[in-house]
């Protein structure tokens, strides 16, 4: 009987390390998501290449839809051994395990949405010393990769801005404070949208209150919007706080003003609803998708520029253009 429970006791052992993924320190990485499966789950192991989709983390519709230009790609280049993986919180030592995960498995070329602008540098340095193409999509790492394509954010957070204080004015609203909100503190892409769009109101008489980061916590930025009746309006910078401060606004039944970024079906409904007055949409699956492209061109010796910027595009959405 004991050789028994000693038995029972490894293979729980063994199986928990087989399928603990990329992220330790409680951050597991969900690899093969049963709503949203990898595009390789039955690759043709005589593929050419071995390509990954890393992002900062596995919460985000908005990288769903990168993944989804991703898989387009994939069937339309064929020969290609396609996986997604990413950490469940976007922190730079999970992201750096699924990097070095990546390379062991044999990666040919990573598509990085990048958790901080230097904190993977060391991965990456490992990556390519492997000979792996690194492109980036959405955020970028301060470390050279054969592209990067994303929003030009500052001048999106700018349209953001505008687009807003219009709509006040149309209000006759002329002044008051503008509550500004964000993941993390160390998102290039979010800082640059809440720079841009603080630049539509200086020397005005709105007033901007400092940017308030949720580090991951959905009802924290919930709570501050709910403990700033008085604000005028709020910007949240990206798809989670978009939501989550539409869906405080209408727990509460409130009219303050939201403005969003990115397009997932719950931002939509919340526009349609009434509870977010306009929102940015990126163009996630063209990241995807040119993504692939240029990481499959500069393995067949195509493509060989270093650090280009492709400026994706922004679109404002408004309820009557749902």
């Amino acid at each position: 009987m004991k050789s028994l429970k000693v038995f029972a006791a490894l293979f729980l052992l063994t199986f928990a390390m087989v399928f603990s993924g990329c992220g330790s320190d409680n951050t597991p990485v969900v690899v093969n998501d049963p709503q949203n499966k990898p595009a390789d789950q039955n690759a043709n192991a005589e593929a050419k290449y071995k390509i990954y989709l890393i992002t900062m983390d596995y919460v985000d519709d908005f990288w769903k839809s990168i993944d989804k230009g991703c898989k387009q790609a994939v069937e339309e280049i064929g020969g290609i051994d396609y996986k997604w993986i990413g950490p469940d919180q976007n922190l730079d030592g999970p992201q750096m395990e699924c990097i070095d995960q990546a390379v062991a498995d044999g990666a040919n070329a990573i598509l990085l949405a990048s958790s901080s602008p230097r904190g993977v540098i060391p991965a990456l340095e490992r990556a390519t010393e492997k000979g792996v193409k690194i492109v980036y999509v959405d955020n970028p790492s301060e470390f050279d990769a054969l592209a990067f394509l994303a929003t030009d954010n500052e001048a999106a957070g700018k349209v953001a801005g505008e687009t807003l204080k219009k709509h006040l004015e149309e209000q006759g609203i002329t002044s008051g404070t503008i509550g500004l909100s964000a993941n993390k503190d160390n998102v290039t892409s979010t800082n640059l949208r809440n720079k841009g769009f603080s630049s539509v109101f200086e020397g005005t008489d709105y007033t901007l209150a400092d940017i308030f980061f949720m580090e991951d916590n959905d009802q924290s930025l919930k709570d501050y919007a709910a403990a700033h009746p008085e604000y005028i309006a709020f910007f949240g910078s990206n798809e989670r706080t978009a939501r989550n401060i539409g869906e405080q606004m209408r727990e509460i039944d409130s009219k303050q003003i939201v403005m969003g970024f990115d397009t997932s079906d719950s931002v939509l409904t919340l526009i349609n609803d009434g509870y977010i007055f306009a929102t940015m949409q990126q163009k996630p699956e063209v990241m995807g998708h040119d993504g692939i492209k240029i990481a499959v061109e500069a393995l067949d010796g195509k493509y060989t520029e270093t650090n280009k910027r492709i400026d994706t595009g922004i679109t404002v959405i408004y309820k009557d253009s749902i």
